[in-house]
């Protein structure tokens, strides 16, 4: 007679291994020695390749070495912990040695839910799997994500989203310059053109920016006519020359708008700012001191902020 040790879960009879390929996602047994030793379901092919051929391989056979050692890595915590092990990965199905592709293909996301049997199956410890494509789920948070952070007619990020990233970095890092941008005489451009023509302003100078700020997540719309940039680990003279640099590409050449040509410049207040816990309206209040300054110096200027400006 076995000991509790050395008793096994019997084998899937063909009934239920008939159930079990009914089933849209894939469930798998995996061995502690990375056999898929049983593969089952996963039938819609609109969001997997055929797994059935793995079965009695080795991940190490058909996976890249560094998932495969992840995965492993999840079979041994789950076995160790004898708890429901839930995670997700990341998996380049291209990168799957497989003898047929008949899945999506590309990058998919997975969810995988590994609970380790309470019996050896075949011979040894062994894990079960039920994997879930979220690809699409992940895709719809991120739209939606976005949509919450990004200026709709620009595309760039939003003041919100904005001032929690420069916080974070503020925590991080410490300091960081701060730059306002204000398309000069854009009430006038309103008036005269139309919305229409200033929008497609703010559209065209989001492109010019980009052009000059790499870092798309340090810009963003801050509202109206004004842009707010973040510049980090620069010296005050490396800022303003960021600062020069953009206002000289934003007036080199014309902004069109139908069969308009535009003549576009920009005023630019510059600040530095530091500490963790600054403020929202501190973190912006000197660069918009400086802002003002620039356009009362007849805009189509850059302004650094110094403390004798707060007097004025």
């Amino acid at each position: 007679m076995k000991t509790k040790q050395e008793q096994t879960i019997p084998l899937l009879d063909d009934i239920s291994r008939s159930l079990f390929n009914t089933i849209p996602d894939p469930f798998i047994v995996v061995g502690e020695d990375g056999t898929y030793l049983e593969v089952l379901g996963g039938t819609e092919r609109s969001l997997y390749d055929d797994g059935i051929p793995l079965k009695g391989k080795n991940i190490y056979g058909f996976m890249p070495k560094k998932f495969a050692d992840f995965f492993m890595g999840q079979v041994h915590h789950t076995l160790e912990s004898g708890k429901l092990n839930t995670f997700d990965y990341q998996l380049e199905t291209e990168d799957v040695t497989l003898t047929t592709k008949n899945g999506p293909g590309g990058t998919q996301w997975f969810e995988a839910r590994m609970y380790p049997l309470e019996k050896p199956y075949q011979g040894q410890r062994a894990v079960s799997v039920l994997i879930i494509n979220i690809t699409e789920r992940r895709t719809l948070h991120k739209q939606l994500r976005d949509l919450s952070n990004i200026d709709p007619l620009t595309g760039l990020y939003n003041r919100r989203y904005f001032l929690q990233r420069v916080s974070l970095h503020l925590r991080e890092a410490g300091r960081a310059h701060i730059l306002i941008c204000d398309i000069d005489h854009f009430k006038n451009i309103n008036d005269t053109y139309g919305h229409l023509a200033g929008d497609a302003v703010l559209q065209e100078f989001a492109s010019r920016v980009r052009e000059v700020i790499k870092h798309s997540r340090a810009i963003a719309r801050y509202g109206g006519d004004e842009f707010i940039i973040a510049v980090t680990n620069k010296s005050d003279t490396e800022a303003v020359a960021i600062a020069e640099d953009l206002r000289i590409h934003v007036a080199s050449k014309p902004f069109f708008f139908q069969n308009l040509e535009l003549n576009v410049h920009i005023s630019i207040g510059v600040a530095r700012v530091q500490g963790p816990n600054i403020s929202s309206i501190s973190l912006i209040s000197e660069a918009d001191i400086a802002l003002y300054r620039a356009k009362a110096s007849g805009r189509n200027k850059v302004c650094l902020f110094t403390p004798s400006m707060r007097e004025l």
